[in-house]
């Protein structure tokens, strides 16, 4: 008797193990290829008009998306090629059902860049706008977190800072960087009171040309442009801080800041070059620099039709003791966004960090090499998580990691 029970027991976890197998295993395949059939379903609704039917179709399938993402992962499937929340959102938008457009379409541009997506969302927007609801972007709250902002230790009288944000540009294929302008706004914000910056020694700038560089950063010809005159030689900290986007030239590989009016086909003409932002700076009889860029080079949103570039910069900053380049992504990355803070990921964890969150021994110092870690243990955990796996890579370089950053009462 003791033997049979001894022996029935294996039999049976055996029997229930493939079972199991059996019901299992074939779901996340199942749902795959029942997500493909209502998306495909859905676009040929789409096509004939029926959206209703189209919108229920695309419900479906994110449905399943969502429910067996996990899964699906694990077996190596990917819902890469299919973009169901821009889908649904250009039904919405044929529905004349804008909130929901401007919503779905949103959440497609946070996976992955989209052309459709861009020009149906700036329509929703306007249409909203008509209406009188623009509740939906129109109002920014600063995330709770970020409003507990440091006091500086003591005023830095001779600190100069230019801080630029380019959101919107005027190439309708360029998409908008929805943030950059928020990023901008409170990074000047933190300037002022966690760094000891005047608000008078702030140049400030929303959606700058190429000209407004040159003015403030000087040409090839000259250095001297505003940001030079605003300087007190050998005693002024300059502080730099771009958000918008950067692209590679596809022939030199060099990298480009590319302005509001600027083309990326042609942005060795029409974009601002970043050998030329740091050879003038390097010029400049600063005290030290620190240039902070949340813009990936790579050309990855802006160039459909060729390979993500990893640029080429010649840098005369990069030997000096008293530089420092703090960058959100590295080669050929995207610098992801953060919707739900209404920042970009880099920027919102960058000034997350001067609140003191980077301070590590809690000496009210925040240094170069804190940052950097505080940066790194953050951003590429968030950008997986938070964009389907997308790798992104913050990086301080710098020859001083002991440098001071921010020191604050």
């Amino acid at each position: 008797m003791i033997f049979r029970n001894r022996a029935i027991v294996p039999f049976s976890l055996i029997i229930l193990l493939l079972l199991g197998a059996t019901l299992i295993s074939p779901r996340p395949a199942r749902a795959l290829e029942d997500y493909k059939k209502l998306y495909l379903e859905g676009l040929e609704l789409k096509e004939k008009g029926e959206f209703e039917k189209a919108l229920e179709s695309f419900t479906k399938a994110i449905e399943i998306k969502d429910m067996e993402a996990t899964k699906i992962r694990f077996y190596g499937m990917r819902y890469g090629e299919y973009f169901p929340h821009r889908e649904k959102g250009i039904v919405h938008f044929e529905l004349q059902q804008y909130r929901e457009a401007y919503t779905e379409l949103e959440k497609s541009l946070n996976m992955s860049p989209s052309k459709d997506a861009e020009k149906y969302l700036a329509m929703a927007q306007m249409e909203l706008e008509k209406l009188g609801e623009t509740d939906m972007f129109g109002v920014y709250e600063i995330p709770k977190e970020l409003q507990k902002i440091r006091k500086a230790r003591e005023t830095n009288k001779y600190a100069v800072a230019v801080v630029i944000g380019n959101a919107k540009y005027d190439d309708k294929d360029i998409p908008s960087v929805n943030f950059a302008v928020n990023d901008a706004e409170l990074v000047k914000n933190y300037l002022i009171n966690t760094l000891g910056y005047r608000e008078g020694n702030i140049i400030f700038e929303a959606n700058a040309s190429k000209g407004v560089f040159e003015s403030i950063f000087g040409t090839s010809d000259t250095h001297k442009g505003k940001l030079f005159e605003y300087l007190t030689p050998q005693q002024s900290d300059i502080f730099v801080f771009y958000s918008g986007h950067g692209a590679p030239s596809l022939e030199t590989k060099k990298g480009y800041i590319l302005p509001v009016d600027g083309n990326a086909n042609n942005v060795r003409i029409s974009g601002y070059s970043l050998d030329l932002l740091y050879e003038n700076l390097a010029k400049m009889p600063a005290k030290s620099v620190t240039v902070v860029t949340d813009a990936c080079f790579s050309g990855a949103p802006l160039f459909k039709k060729a390979s993500p570039v990893g640029i080429i910069v010649n840098n005369p900053l990069a030997a000096s003791t008293n530089t420092t380049l703090i960058n959100s992504s590295a080669g050929t990355e995207l610098s992801s966004w953060y919707t739900e803070k209404g920042h970009g990921l880099f920027t919102y964890y960058f000034l997350l960090g001067l609140t003191g969150e980077a301070d590590l021994n809690q000496d009210k110092k925040v240094t170069m090499a804190e940052i950097n870690k505080y940066l790194g243990e953050n951003i590429p955990y968030m950008a997986r998580t938070l964009h389907g796996g997308r790798k992104q890579s913050p990086s301080v370089n710098t020859v001083n990691m002991e440098r001071t950053l921010a020191e604050y009462q």
